[in-house]
């Protein structure tokens, strides 16, 4: 079997480069490159003929050697596109659901959300923003240009308004109690800009406070989540490195955790008082990245190998194999094997993504009833997360495929 896309895993070299749009620093530890990947792999195409020829990128990661960020040093944000093709909702899933359920209600004990007015920067169709509000009877304001009218009901709490557009200091009539922004600011490639703009918007109420989720880069890179590394992610930042951008952009950092068994970064902060810059010096949080970031490429590869070898065998064994998830990871793991003909379906619990075309691979979405008569031999799972709700689906299903994680 022939592996695409290119990898190149040349140990890690100093270059010195633009300015680390986090923090100003200019020098960047290279550790991974890899070319062709979609451009958007969250996207779905509507045939298969524009999957296969979607555009496509290079990858190339960078450890910014100041303020511990990692950095597509490749990236160009005039390639991506964010409109109703982009479909990254994971509330179909009920594990997903439970999870979002638990944040809401943290979020609205901790700061008392009750008859408030609520901004999500990044709402997607309005789940969450739906949740809090309902929870709490709040007001809820969002701002998505991904947004599809009529997707969600926007009836909860004291009701809620999406504007389908970009979040900017021009919304500013908006005033906000309390600010969310959700698996946004990994796609900001310039994210200072974009936190000082969200500060200015919030003067007006000095005691509002915010909260931000996004994939947690020490786990990507600890547990070597390579199928993580996505085109449309410019940025992966550790708890440290989060926590420095944040405060050198005027935010008083309240909390930093971990959630989702690990896998994301959760941030709370108020507007500060006074404006402040870089931190200096981040010690010993430095270190440990780097050592995380060290065998990332190593790992990338050995990885490959035996998926290589894996599918090879069960396409010679006349197996047929599933993968379930039609998200980032499921996309990465195909655009890595290209040429993996025992994979011809992908499965996902979210019904709008059904008929539709993996971006750079082909495969078709479908239903997780379509298992019923396809009847797999094989399962593979992208995020081990959900291996419980799988495992009862299939179940109810009456199939009993092996599921294997990936």
């Amino acid at each position: 079997m022939n592996s695409d896309p290119e990898l190149k895993t040349e140990a890690a070299q100093i270059m010195v480069a633009a300015s680390c749009p986090a923090c100003g620093g200019n020098e960047f530890e290279r550790f991974f490159e890899i070319s062709e990947l979609p451009v958007n792999c969250i996207a779905l195409c509507p045939t298969q003929e524009a999957a296969l020829g979607c555009p496509k990128a290079r990858i190339e990661l960078g450890f910014c050697l100041r303020c511990g960020a990692v950095s597509n040093l490749a990236f160009d944000a005039a390639r991506l596109t964010y409109d109703p093709s982009y479909d990254n909702s994971l509330h179909f899933s009920s594990t997903f659901q439970k999870y979002a359920d638990e944040v809401a209600r943290y979020l609205i004990e901790r700061y008392d959300l009750h008859g408030k007015t609520i901004i999500d920067v990044g709402c997607g169709n309005g789940e969450f923003l739906t949740l809090v509000c309902g929870l709490g009877n709040n007001r809820g304001v969002g701002f998505d240009p991904s947004f599809i009218p009529g997707r969600t009901s926007l009836e909860a709490g004291k009701g809620i308004t999406i504007i389908q557009d970009y979040y900017s200091e021009q919304y500013a009539e908006h005033a906000a109690d309390f600010l969310m922004c959700r698996h946004v600011l990994e796609h900001v490639a310039r994210p200072q800009r974009f936190l000082r703009s969200l500060r200015a918007t919030l003067t007006e109420k000095p005691g509002a406070a915010i909260f931000f989720e996004l994939p947690s880069a020490s786990f990507i890179f600890q547990n070597k989540g390579i199928w993580d590394i996505i085109y449309e992610h410019c940025f992966y930042y550790s708890s440290g490195a989060l926590a420095r951008l944040f405060s050198s952009c005027g935010f008083d950092v309240l909390n930093v955790s971990d959630s989702f068994n690990g896998q994301y970064l959760c941030l709370e902060a108020c507007v500060s008082s006074r404006e402040t810059g870089f931190l200096g010096d981040a010690g010993g949080d430095l270190d440990s990245m780097r050592d995380d970031i060290l065998g990332f490429a190593d790992e990338y590869r050995s990885c490959r190998t035996h998926w290589e070898d894996e599918l090879g065998r069960l396409a010679r064994q006349g197996k047929r194999v599933a993968l379930w998830g039609a998200g980032a990871k499921g996309a990465m793991f195909l655009n890595a094997f290209r040429n993996a003909t025992s994979l011809e379906y992908i499965v996902d619990v979210n019904p709008h993504k059904c008929g539709l075309y993996i971006p750079g691979t082909g495969q078709e979405v479908v239903s997780p009833e379509f298992l019923k008569q396809y009847r797999p031999d094989v399962l593979l799972i992208v995020n081990p997360n959900y291996r419980d709700e799988i495992s009862h689906q299939v179940s109810a299903l009456g199939i009993v495929p092996d599921l294997l994680s990936i």
